[in-house]
């Protein structure tokens, strides 16, 4: 927590943040963002892009996230020179500006709504390639935290609009929790002390799966915050909610790989958070899954959320970061 925290802190000396032209007041006149999930535009010099500046770059979106069966990067960046930052591109929903040039001072900003609603961009100037570079290095981790909070908005923001109410309904009053949970999703199995939710697609012939659970026990020790107890509360739970189309197959960490884990403040709870893998014991199915534990301490209770990922034929990033959106929306009443 220290370390992610002081690195927020680390980004934020250096910014200022922005509304565009518009302010905090109307903004009607702007056109709405273009672009998909997961996309940020680089807007900076050809000339950089095979130098320091550029290798950090593409560090920063194109190395490959935790807890991936195969490698995916943070974003889909593609890069334009100053001159070609014209017209549609304007309206990118992500974008990372470079200003590099002599006699430029080092600064960082952070603006929103510029040429477009809903948009995010982080603009940096810097004297020298290897002060732009310095910068970026320094501010690796935080440059990606603050394009996937913007993401995860975006997409809690479109969840709220129209969301499966009878399903919050029966999670508020059952398990004491408030969870936003967008159309689509079917409850799959339920009893005193958890649930699942499923939903399903089809792309061509191929089949998509997205779940998300909660599991609620008591709390007794800090050791439900440790590697092997996740796996071992995890495991329970999934070989009696989650089992696959084969008899006696059930879903299960895939313990070859370790789960990369990180301390998040979810909602003003402390939650350790876990990336890793998961295959169906006696099937072929498996893929990545997020999961958070944390603390009930006002009923004494472990509440564990998780979500996870069936899409053998395509990547599973964006699919992933529609599900970490959805976690994030709880709250324990």
């Amino acid at each position: 927590m220290v370390k992610s925290t002081l690195g927020i802190i680390s980004l934020l000396l250096l910014l200022s943040c922005g509304s565009g032209p518009s302010g905090e007041g109307d903004q009607s006149y702007l056109p709405s963002s273009s672009g998909k999930y997961g996309e940020v535009l680089i807007v900076v010099d050809t000339f950089y892009e095979n130098r320091q500046t550029g290798e950090v770059l593409n560090k920063i979106f194109s190395d490959a996230i935790d807890g991936m069966p195969q490698a995916e990067g943070y974003f889909r960046a593609s890069t334009v020179p100053p001159k070609a930052f014209q017209s549609i591109l304007k309206r990118s929903r992500n974008v990372l500006k470079l200003s590099i040039g002599k006699g430029k001072s080092t600064a960082i900003n952070m603006e929103e709504n510029v040429w477009a609603k809903d948009q995010f961009m982080i603009q940096i100037t810097a004297a020298s390639d290897t002060d732009a570079a310095r910068i970026l290095t320094k501010n690796i981790q935080t440059i990606r935290d603050h394009y996937n909070e913007k993401e995860l908005e975006r997409l809690q923001k479109q969840f709220r609009g129209k969301p499966e109410k009878e399903i919050m309904k029966t999670i508020a009053e059952r398990y004491n929790l408030k969870m936003v949970i967008p159309p689509g999703f079917v409850q799959m199995a339920k009893d005193e002390n958890g649930f699942w939710l499923k939903k399903e697609k089809s792309i061509g012939q191929h089949q998509i799966m997205q779940g998300v659970s909660v599991s609620i026990r008591p709390y007794i020790a800090d050791s439900v915050f440790s590697h092997e107890q996740m796996i071992r509360n995890r495991n329970t739970f999934t070989k009696e909610m989650i089992q696959g189309t084969r008899d006696s197959a059930y879903m299960a960490v895939y313990e070859e790989y370790r789960a990369v884990t990180k301390e998040i403040n979810l909602n003003g709870v402390y939650a350790l958070e876990y990336r890793g893998l998961w295959n169906m014991v006696n099937d072929f199915m498996g893929g990545p899954f997020l999961h958070y534990t944390m603390v009930d301490e006002e009923n004494n209770k472990v509440v564990e959320l998780d979500a996870f990922v069936f899409a053998p034929k395509f990547n599973k990033r964006e699919y992933l970061r529609e599900l970490e959106a959805i976690l994030k929306t709880t709250q324990i009443n």
